[in-house]
């Protein structure tokens, strides 16, 4: 990775014209009482100008390279995610980088503070999950402070991104479920914003309208399980489906738990799918129908291109799981 130079706190201070002590002064809140208004904004304005932020590790340790790594995920619950993290950390053991975790909890006002946060820890790189479309004045400030950033699971327009096939996945798993006779089909997608959700929610649409089928009924959550509870119900209450599909397995999983609730039995009143493949969903029953996406070998991937990836796009192929949460109808 190739970092650019870093403005420098005599920078500052030149700009402004005070001293270092003066700039530092600002910069910590010391003795602001003390000290002329127009001589604090001056100092501000030029901190602003010149997009300086002091990187701790350059404070305290007084060199250039911190060999630390940026990972920015939604949900840290989410055992995808953790995998994924998982897998970048194979990669950067090896580079003998460190790795700086943040969870944003599915909030994009927590995911931008965590911008700046890795940006004043002076990280060299910042693998990047973001919860839906980020705040960009924020990612092109990184940008221009040298720091690679590569987008893993999703995509941010004018970054590379290392993704699994999550279109070709859906129209398999839809097939799938069309194969089986299910015709009155509902979809939870996640969010509208995020590209996963969108690729997984065409597919099933697409692969639906060839065999000319137009689906019950559609809504858009989050990838929780409570996200997937609330609308299952929702869904349940007011229509009449033989099968709902989900975009992740956490809200398969609140599909499931949420018919159970109101009386149907899954797969005898309802067929469930889900994606992603969680490996402790294996030991659930009835076992998840759902796509398995290689979670482990996609941190590993977008760990390398963040090293020594030329800012191409990669995607990674995903696979069919069947599972008993499905069956034969007719």
């Amino acid at each position: 990775m190739k970092k650019s130079k870093r403005v420098t706190i005599r920078e500052v201070a030149k700009r402004a014209g005070v001293s270092v002590t003066t700039v530092s002064r600002v910069l910590n809140g010391d003795d602001l009482a003390h000290m002329r208004p127009e001589t604090r904004q001056r100092v501000q304005l030029a901190i602003s100008e010149l997009e300086y932020t002091p990187a701790k590790a350059a404070r305290t340790l007084r060199r250039q390279r911190t060999q630390v790594i940026g990972i920015l995920i939604p949900d840290i619950s989410n055992s995808f995610f953790s995998r994924v993290v998982r897998g970048i950390g194979a990669i950067t053991f090896k580079k003998e980088f460190s790795t700086l975790v943040c969870d944003s909890n599915h909030s994009v006002e927590q995911e931008s503070r965590y911008l700046d946060t890795l940006l004043t820890e002076g990280v060299e790189g910042i693998v990047f999950i973001p919860v839906g479309v980020p705040d960009m004045e924020r990612v092109n400030r990184l940008v221009r402070q040298g720091i690679r950033i590569v987008v893993a699971d999703r995509r941010v327009e004018g970054l590379p991104a290392v993704e699994a096939d999550n279109l070709g996945g859906s129209r398999e798993l839809t097939r799938h479920l069309l194969n089986l006779g299910y015709r009155r089909i509902a979809y939870i997608s996640g969010p509208q914003e995020v590209s996963t959700a969108t690729a997984r929610l065409t597919g099933f649409q697409e692969t639906a309208a060839e065999e000319g089928l137009t689906p019950v009924v559609i809504k858009h959550g989050k990838f929780t399980y409570e996200s997937g509870y609330e609308l299952a119900q929702q869904i349940l209450k007011k229509y009449r489906v033989d099968a709902i599909m989900a975009g992740n397995d956490l809200m398969a999983i609140g599909v499931i738990q949420a018919a159970e609730d109101l009386g149907f039995h899954v797969p005898d009143d309802l067929g469930v799918t889900g994606f992603d493949y969680t490996p402790l969903l294996s030991l659930v029953r009835p076992k998840l129908t759902t796509v398995e996406v290689p979670a482990h070998r996609l941190g590993e991937e977008v760990a390398r291109q963040l090293f020594d990836g030329q800012g191409e796009d990669l995607t990674l192929p995903v696979q069919l799981i069947p599972g008993e949460t499905c069956r034969q109808q007719g």
